[in-house]
């Protein structure tokens, strides 16, 4: 392969990493609004989403295009897809917060703990998930793995409980139905963190 070939292909890999990594500021904006109930933190949040979408869809075409001349490469052409679902799911969580917040919707005390709780797991997740991208280490990817089991296990369990306290009258149906929409898309921004954490440790 040629020198030029592998630094551009370097490039594309470092492009693909700032992408994923800025899932992890992303997540804290939105823990942030939801912290101190403004939106003011999410203004810009669905054109960001958007365009690293985009940009996410473009390096994959490249990537795959790449891969045929170079086998390492080949390991990076599911991620892209992932990544992109990551930042759907963020959009979402984004979307539904301001939902709260602009809708004046209270979530019990439980449920906002257990809410800024699994937020900042993600964030726990996601930033190892971007470094795994640029190092492929077995380590991280064993960790995210176990992180990931370890969200679904909570936000499963909190789900559980959410609606033990909506019979008993604590939670209003209109906070239950985002707060069970928002714990969706945590699951789901974890679920394809690991899969890209399996993909590139194989």
């Amino acid at each position: 392969m040629k020198v030029e070939t592998i630094i551009d292909t370097k490039k594309k890999i470092i492009s693909l990493y700032d992408v994923a990594n800025n899932t992890g500021d992303f997540i804290s904006l939105i823990q942030t609004a939801f912290i101190y109930n403004t939106s003011k933190p999410l203004q810009g949040c669905k054109a960001q989403a958007e365009n690293s979408r985009k940009e996410t869809d473009q390096l994959s075409t490249i990537i795959t295009a790449y891969a045929m001349d170079d086998t390492d490469l080949k390991s990076y052409i599911p991620v892209p897809a992932h990544i992109i679902r990551v930042w759907k799911s963020l959009e979402k969580l984004s979307e539904l917060t301001a939902k709260k917040i602009e809708g004046n919707i209270l979530f019990s005390d439980k449920a906002a703990d257990e809410t800024i709780f699994l937020l900042q797991r993600l964030i726990e997740i996601l930033r190892p998930t971007a470094d795994m991208i640029l190092a492929r280490n077995t380590f991280l990817s064993k960790y995210i793995v176990y992180s990931q089991a370890g969200v679904e296990k909570m936000a499963n369990e909190y789900a559980t409980l959410h609606e033990d306290r909506l019979i008993t009258g604590e939670c209003m149906p209109e906070s239950a139905s985002i707060f069970v929409k928002m714990l969706e898309a945590i699951k789901d921004t974890a679920w394809n963190a690991k899969e890209i954490a399996v993909k590139l440790s194989g």
